[in-house]
Order: C-alpha cells, then sequence, then structure tokens
C-alpha cells in the first residue's frame, strides 16, 4: 500500500498525490512536469537539458583539453542523473505545492494502491 494525500478544491474536486518517490518522474521527467503542469519545473530543466547538451556536445567537438575529457564526460554523466533523480525525489512535494497554491487544501492521507483508490476512499467518506 502507498500512502496518498488527498486535496480538495470547491470547483476542481478531488487530487490524491502519492508521497515519496515518483517512477514516472524518474523516467519521463520534463513530460511528466508538462503532464502535471508543473510548467516552472519543466522550464527549468529544460533549460539544464539544453545546456547539459551544449557542455556534452563542445566536450566530443574537441573543444576541451584530451586530459580534461574523462572528467567532464563524468561530470556530464552526473548531470544528467541529477535531472532525471531529483524531480523522482521532489516531483510530488511539488505536485503538492502547486495544487496548495490553486487553492486546495489538504483533506486527509489515505492508503491505497492507485490513486484512483485513494480518491475512492476520500469521496466514501
Amino acid at each position: 500500500m502507498k500512502t496518498f494525500n488527498l486535496y480538495r478544491h470547491p470547483e476542481l474536486g478531488l487530487e490524491a498525490v502519492k508521497e515519496g518517490f515518483s517512477w514516472p518522474a524518474f523516467f519521463f521527467g520534463i513530460i511528466w512536469m508538462v503532464y502535471k503542469k508543473l510548467w516552472k519545473y519543466a522550464g527549468i530543466w529544460f533549460a539544464i537539458y539544453i545546456t547539459l547538451a551544449f557542455v556534452e556536445n563542445a566536450v566530443k567537438s574537441g573543444g576541451v583539453d584530451s586530459g580534461m575529457k574523462a572528467t567532464y564526460d563524468i561530470m556530464i554523466l552526473m548531470g544528467y542523473l541529477l535531472i532525471m533523480l531529483i524531480p523522482a525525489f521532489k516531483g510530488n512535494s511539488w505536485r503538492q505545492t502547486r495544487l496548495l497554491e490553486k487553492g486546495y487544501v489538504l483533506e486527509k492521507t489515505v492508503k491505497a494502491s492507485t490513486p484512483d483508490q485513494a480518491q475512492q476512499a476520500g469521496q466514501s467518506s
């Protein structure tokens, strides 16, 4: 069972947000952020991704001393890993903050297997 926070909006209804690690955010990154309407974070991640791509291209095109190439390659790899891991660990809390900013109120926390089951538990009580 997973833990979900249920947020209610008077006009927009109920939203369930899982606590903890987000596998969809890990695998789909920017696409997940856009789907969840986390525009600010999607823009930041897009800019970081483009910057990493430019740095990677500069390293590969020979604009860097060959002795430092391995170091830059490791740093670029770490950068790509970070842009995958940070949304996975922080994405659900970003969603919760966004919902609060839109006028949702934390109603309760429930245990469920899926977001739909969590919403059903919130509607039944």
